[in-house]
């Protein structure tokens, strides 16, 4: 799979870090934070840690670099994106969740909006899945993640059943393994990899050396 910056527009060659069984949240960082997206916060939390996912944001890391750079290679090396979204929100950042959500769906990253129930979603994601926080929330996210098991084994079938195209079933093993990293995933992509090397062009090779090598 070929990777483009968002930064200058160039092929992706730099190693991405991923990151299994980690969520990017997208939402407000800076200060003052609203009290009902404190108390979804802390919600989700719970609920991330019942799942064994941890929760990761902008705030996570400091690389000293473009803040962009860094956001657009958390969205790589994660497998899942949850945005939450609350009527008191600035729209400044309203506008860079949207954005983040943009990419995370354009990557094929798994992707989940947590809203409060009067904020309002746009058109153009009335598709995303989302749920409204509130009495019902532990049960909805809980559903959502006993979904997130269900994309993992069709990622693990669909990467079995494509093995014709080595780069595309070696790309679904990953998703897989970004849900769920379990050794015989990356064991698999090593064994398609070594026996269609030839057949495998460049950028693909960088990538997917990066993702069999990565701990």
């Amino acid at each position: 799979m070929i990777v483009y910056s968002p930064i200058n527009g160039e092929v992706l060659t730099n190693a991405i870090k991923f990151l299994p069984k980690q969520a990017f949240i997208m939402t407000q960082l800076g200060q003052p934070i609203p009290e009902e997206l404190s108390v979804i916060r802390k919600a989700l939390d719970l609920q991330l840690q019942d799942s064994n996912f941890k929760a990761i944001d902008a705030s996570s890391l400091v690389t000293g670099k473009d803040f962009l750079d860094k956001i657009w290679k958390i969205i790589l090396g994660v497998p899942l994106g949850i945005a939450i979204l609350t009527k008191d929100m600035p729209e400044r950042t309203i506008a860079n969740i949207y954005y983040e959500l943009g990419m995370m769906d354009a990557l094929g990253k798994e992707t989940l909006i947590i809203k409060s129930k009067d904020y309002s979603i746009p058109s153009d994601f009335k598709r995303t899945e989302y749920v409204n926080y509130g009495p019902e929330f532990d049960s909805s996210f809980k559903k959502f993640g006993e979904n997130l098991v269900e994309r993992e084994k069709h990622y693990w079938l669909m990467g079995e059943l494509m093995e014709a195209d080595p780069v595309l079933a070696i790309d679904y093993i990953k998703r897989a393994y970004l849900l769920n990293p379990k050794t015989i995933y990356k064991e698999e992509a090593k064994r398609l990899f070594e026996k269609n090397i030839d057949a495998i062009d460049h950028q693909s090779k960088i990538h997917i050396r990066n993702f069999i090598k990565s701990e």
